[in-house]
C-alpha cells in the first residue's frame, strides 16, 4: 500500500508544480497585457504633450504680437498727446 501512497504524493506533487506554473503563466501574460496598454497610453500622452507644447508656442506669439501692436498704440497715442502738449 505504501508504493500507491508515494506515487500519489508524486503526482499530487507534480500537479501542483503545474498548476503554480499555469498561474505564473497568467499572471505573465497579464502583466505583459497591462505593460502594452500603458506603454500604449503612455505614447497617447506623449502626443498630447507635444500638442500642447505647439499650442502653446502658437499663444506665445500670438501674446507678442498683441503686446507690439499695444505698444505702438501706445507709443502713437503718445506723440499724438505730446503734439497736442499733453501728457500720457
Amino acid at each position: 500500500m505504501q508504493p500507491f501512497e508515494k506515487l500519489k504524493d508524486r503526482l499530487n506533487d507534480a500537479l501542483e508544480k503545474i498548476e503554480i506554473s499555469l498561474e505564473t503563466e497568467l499572471e505573465n501574460r497579464e502583466n505583459e497585457s497591462s505593460l502594452e496598454s500603458l506603454i500604449s497610453e503612455n505614447e497617447g500622452l506623449k502626443r498630447q504633450v507635444d500638442s500642447l507644447k505647439a499650442e502653446l508656442s502658437n499663444l506665445k506669439e500670438a501674446r507678442e504680437q498683441e503686446k507690439k501692436e499695444l505698444q505702438s498704440l501706445y507709443d502713437q497715442l503718445s506723440a499724438a498727446l505730446a503734439a497736442s502738449g499733453e501728457t500720457v
